[in-house]
């Protein structure tokens, strides 16, 4: 399985974009924002990302935006508020970018068997996370304080499952494919293994390499679910 994961990496490494460059991206089309503004939310998300929010100061982003200090009081009178409005792209454009490239690298491909679906969907979202863990570790802490966010992204993540996986797995189970379980325990399943992932390198719980971890996954929940 060594093998495959080599070559799978190289194709998502190549074809999917970073969450840091899918939200410069998504500013660059927000037309409510100035151009400054667009650079206080950029760097702003980069620092808060790689050495937490509390740790970042205001001279810190104005630093790195390029701007005045005053420049960013002007707009954002406190840390807070700027966090406010870095969350704000995540659900105008970034999630839905990131959505859509893991259906092109993942489900817009179609799947043949479980075991396919499971090496495929785990190693990507695996190498995805591992990405991006400093951005995810951002958002896990927003779930703590803010019930808003939490209930958008379930909202949002609840929608791209019935309209990325539900069909795959629904056509799999009518094909004998797949265990015929009820389609929320299936996600849970598949799904599950990521979010221990996350959890661990968001604790410090590095006992295993990244190929490692999603070997294990892969060959637990092939496990489970194959007929």
């Amino acid at each position: 399985m060594s093998n495959h994961l080599f070559s799978l990496k190289g194709d998502i490494m190549s074809e999917e974009q970073t969450l840091n460059e899918v939200y410069a991206d998504t500013l660059k089309k927000m037309e409510n924002l100035t151009e400054k503004q667009k650079k206080v939310l950029q760097a702003s998300l980069e620092l808060f990302a790689s050495q937490g929010f509390e740790a970042t100061t205001s001279q810190q982003i104005a630093k790195r935006a390029g701007v005045s200090v005053g420049s960013v009081y002007h707009t954002f009178p406190t840390k807070q508020a700027i966090l406010v409005a870095v969350l704000a792209p995540i659900f105008e454009g970034t999630m839905d970018t990131v959505a859509n490239q893991f259906n092109d690298n993942t489900f817009g491909k179609g799947f043949e068997s479980v075991e396919e679906l499971v090496k495929v969907t785990i190693a990507d979202r695996f190498y995805f996370a591992d990405k991006n863990i400093n951005v995810i570790r951002l958002m896990l802490g927003q779930m703590l304080v803010n019930s808003v966010f939490v209930e958008d992204l379930k909202k949002f993540f609840e929608q791209q499952a019935k309209q990325l996986v539900l069909p795959t797995i629904v056509r799999l189970q009518a094909e004998q494919k797949i265990k015929n379980l009820p389609i929320e325990k299936i996600l849970q399943i598949l799904f599950y293994p990521l979010a221990t992932y996350i959890g661990k390198r968001v604790l410090g719980i590095n006992n295993m390499s990244l190929e490692e971890e999603i070997e294990f996954a892969t060959e637990i929940t092939i496990k489970t679910l194959k007929v």
